[in-house]
């Protein structure tokens, strides 16, 4: 892993100049500039990785103050992959995972996070025909950020009825046990009948 844990400028526009342009409050503005990223600028190349947490969490708090923060870095997860998609590189890898699969997509899960990071590790463990455990080295304080990026991208690849569940987390490093039904490929990221999904959105209307 690298020494100084890095998030890249992409990883800052899909979420904050795609996904959710024109939602941001100016009160949220002026919390993400006093901590250091001000979007109506030029972004910088690469933001460390604590600032990125920070991000997420005044997002959160701003977007979804009736929700736990839980919920809320979820719901920011699966929004950061409509972002994604908006950009150059995301219609190039989303285009690929629909071709690749949910199996196959898992066993990309470092080469998909490195592009916007500059650390992210992961080992895959099957468990049995579309169940298995993911680990990855470093998801902050936030886990369930990761697990809405991974929920909305094995969607893209044509997993329906996805559940995701924390098997172990310390503070840094976090297994998620993955299970999911095949479906058809949607060329959209969301989708219908996902009871977990519904679950973790609460009351709250997608992204």
């Amino acid at each position: 892993m690298a020494d100084e844990l890095l998030i890249f400028e992409q990883t800052i526009e899909a979420l904050f100049l795609r996904a959710l342009h024109g939602r941001l409050t100016p009160e949220c503005k002026a919390r993400l500039r006093q901590a250091g990223l001000d979007v109506d600028q030029k972004l910088r190349p690469a933001y460390a990785f604590d600032a990125w947490m920070t991000f997420l969490r005044i997002t959160a708090e701003e977007l979804y103050p009736q929700l736990p923060l839980e919920q809320g870095t979820w719901k920011l997860g699966e929004a950061y992959i409509e972002g994604f998609r908006e950009t150059m590189l995301g219609r190039a890898v989303l285009s690929l995972l629909r071709v690749l699969g949910p199996r196959r997509t898992l066993m990309r899960a470092t080469q998909n996070f490195r592009a916007g990071n500059n650390y992210t590790e992961s080992k895959l463990r099957e468990l049995g025909p579309s169940q298995f455990e993911l680990w990855m080295n470093e998801v902050g304080p936030y886990p369930a950020f990761t697990e809405g990026i991974i929920h909305a991208g094995l969607r893209v690849a044509g997993a329906q009825d996805i559940a995701i569940e924390m098997s172990g987390y310390d503070g840094h490093a976090c297994t998620y046990r993955i299970n999911w039904n095949e479906a058809s490929v949607s060329s959209g990221v969301a989708g219908s009948g996902d009871s977990k999904a519904a679950r973790r959105s609460g009351s709250i209307s997608s992204l």
